[in-house]
């Protein structure tokens, strides 16, 4: 094995390294157990241990100075930083099907953190400062391209590299880190602002409303006569039932891995108003404001209640049938959309996935 192994060499010639073995100074488990995090969570991920260490640090910036002052020169922030997780590794927490040995279970290669935008730029600086206090484990470096990215985006969003695993020689493998400010904009936008202020009740995620719609907001278009290639990577799962839009094209909806998520929270979470209960009220509350969004999410929810036997791909009978119940029992309560689009009515300035 190498002394040091190199993680990025950027187009200046600067070459960012790491000494190996890894190091960490901190038990992720540990805590995991000391934010309150379900123990059901996997922490096999490499991801998952680097979240755990990120969001324990961002909640004591404004003592990490104090704590570690050989890696923080003053204080990273005013006050706790309030981090929130979306994507699968939210899911994996809020959602114990989405652990283990569960067919909803599945590998995350990454995390996405969300922040309040006036700390946006503090856990930037926490995240290039985090091998310092807590081992290798957790380097987080940005390039030169990463920081015009983030200098174009003007404190909505910032970008890092960051290591997200081992390869079987045990050299780091890197990936591309986005941290988004205030909202989740991709397809549609959904703004998480509210969710700041219960990050321990929703366990340091956006909440499962949030998360739902997160995953329920991916939407994209696609040739008809191409057809025989979704067929081909057995995709035409994804065709939305909706007759309105340009003749030559389908409209498509969430990939697999959304699927399998959204399955996991109708599984593991009732609609209604109690703790950790799916809220229809919050849900039509934000739809009632967007109905382009809510177009897109209706379709998307509306495609898995009508294809449940897509849904036995990973779910027995009877478990398929919970999920569409409680899909059925929300979409009851959401807006209507009346308006009719023959176009794209989402955001197509974003990055749209390779069909495969």
């Amino acid at each position: 094995m190498p002394h040091k192994a190199t993680l990025y060499e950027d187009m200046d010639g600067t070459i960012f390294e790491v000494e190996l073995p890894l190091t960490s100074v901190v038990d992720p488990e540990e805590i995991r157990d000391e934010l309150g995090v379900p123990s059901y969570v996997d922490m096999d991920y490499f991801p998952m241990k680097n979240a755990m260490v990120t969001i324990w640090a961002a909640l004591k910036a404004p003592k990490l100075h104090e704590l570690y002052p050989t890696a923080f020169d003053k204080r990273v922030s005013d006050k706790p930083i309030p981090v929130l997780l979306f994507g699968g590794a939210a899911v994996k927490i809020l959602c114990e099907q989405a652990n283990g040995t569960s067919s909803l279970s599945r590998k995350i290669k990454d995390t996405d953190f969300i922040v309040p935008k006036k700390q946006g730029s503090d856990f930037y600086k926490l995240l290039l400062n985090m091998d310092r206090a807590f081992g290798t484990r957790y380097k987080s470096f940005s390039t030169k391209s990463d920081r015009l990215f983030s200098a174009l985006r003007h404190g909505e969003r910032y970008r890092v590299r960051t290591i997200n695993g081992m390869t079987p020689e045990e050299i780091p493998t890197v990936t591309v880190m986005d941290i988004l400010c205030d909202s989740i904009s991709l397809r549609h936008r959904v703004d998480v602002k509210e969710a700041f202020g219960e990050y321990r009740e929703n366990l340091y995620t956006i909440g499962l409303e949030c998360l739902m719609l997160s995953k329920a907001q991916f939407i994209m278009d696609f040739p008809k006569d191409e057809l025989e290639q979704l067929k081909e990577f057995k995709q035409e799962f994804r065709i939305l039932p909706y007759d309105h839009y340009a003749g030559d094209k389908f409209v498509l909806g969430m990939e697999e891995k959304d699927v399998r998520d959204v399955c996991a929270i109708f599984f593991d979470h009732s609609v209604g108003g109690g703790r950790g209960e799916i809220s229809p009220e919050k849900i039509r509350n934000v739809l009632e404001r967007d109905e382009k969004l809510a177009l897109t999410v209706t379709l998307n929810l509306r495609n898995l209640v009508e294809k449940p036997r897509m849904l036995e791909m990973w779910l027995k009978k009877r478990e398929a049938a919970i999920v569409v119940d409680r899909i059925n029992s929300l979409l009851g309560g959401l807006p209507k959309v009346d308006k009719e689009w023959d176009k794209p009515w989402w955001n197509t300035a974003v990055e749209t996935p390779i069909i495969e």
